[in-house]
């Protein structure tokens, strides 16, 4: 039996924009989390391929779970432009390099893809994140492209495509599994912390455990391949390894994820945090994601204090 829970205010702006972030994601198979942060595609010169995020009520905040989707959802689709826009493509590594903070500058951050490179089953590229004034940081990713397999569009993929945020249908709060109605409480209560949204629900699932930390995975933090996603776990990595460091609170400068085989998201997802190296202004750390005894993804990241 599902949890009873009161029906969601639709008049609450927050809370429409979860409903039309739901009613998009379930018309189009695109990870509910990327709709959530209105990702969509954005203006890029002759050459380039760029997205960007809705303006309001779409989240303001950015957190490292938005800047990651936007990087490698960016990267995934300057690829695709190139191999086809239904060809699936399982992200090898990801690097996202900040130089800084990126919190405030909500809707105007933009992530270009300015090169690819496709060959012998593997593809890469890289390109810059931009926010209203001056170049923020860099990413790159590297992907597997299969010879076989499908998926659909993404939306943010065909510029010129018909679903966007402001024409796809909303779902109904009576449309709302229980799964939605976490997400939706999530958001509301991110409202009342310093992180965003995608960040919120990710360290609200999240515990400590005798071994490091351990993430409940949610439907919500799913991609297409239905295992989870890989700006989540990039997320998940970076918030974990200077959990125990809050005075200082360290700015993620760089880091980079690789991912060694997907993260099944029906099952517990095991952190385990390394302290390399600190300076006085500089923490290295490497971090490994685990299921079952066995490394899914393992990121070494650098912050800044």
């Amino acid at each position: 039996m599902g949890t009873q829970t009161a029906s969601p205010d639709p008049g609450n702006s927050r809370t429409e924009w979860t409903l039309r972030a739901l009613g998009l994601a379930r018309a189009t198979g695109a990870p509910v989390l990327a709709c959530l942060a209105g990702l969509q595609a954005a203006p890029a010169a002759l050459g380039s391929f760029a997205l960007g995020f809705a303006e309001k009520p779409a989240p303001q905040r950015l957190g490292l779970v938005e800047m990651a989707m936007l990087a490698d959802l960016t990267m995934g689709g300057a690829l695709r432009q190139e191999v086809g826009r239904t060809r699936p493509l399982p992200t090898l590594s990801l690097t996202l390099d900040l130089a800084g903070p990126h919190g405030d500058e909500g809707s105007s951050v933009t992530a270009v893809a300015h090169d690819i490179a496709v060959g012998d089953g593997v593809g890469t590229a890289a390109g810059s994140l931009r926010g209203p004034r001056t170049v923020v940081g860099h990413c790159a990713a590297t992907f597997a492209i299969p010879t076989r397999g499908r998926q659909e569009e993404l939306p943010w993929d065909n510029p010129e495509g018909t679903h966007q945020h402001g024409t796809s249908a909303p779902l109904r709060p009576s449309d709302l599994s229980d799964d939605d109605q976490l997400l939706l409480r999530s958001v509301l209560a991110a409202q009342e912390t310093d992180r965003s949204w995608g960040d919120h629900l990710v360290m609200e699932a999240t515990t400590g455990s005798p071994d490091g930390y351990e993430l409940i995975p949610t439907p919500a933090m799913t991609n297409r391949a239905g295992a989870v996603q890989g700006g989540v776990l990039f997320a998940l990595a970076a918030h974990c390894a200077i959990a125990r460091d809050e005075r200082s609170r360290p700015r993620l400068v760089s880091g980079t994820m690789r991912f060694l085989s997907g993260t099944d998201a029906a099952m517990p997802v095991t952190v385990v945090p390394l302290a390399e190296h600190a300076t006085r202004r500089s923490v290295f750390a490497q971090v490994r994601i685990l299921q079952d005894e066995d490394i899914r993804a393992v990121a070494g990241l650098v912050y800044r204090l």
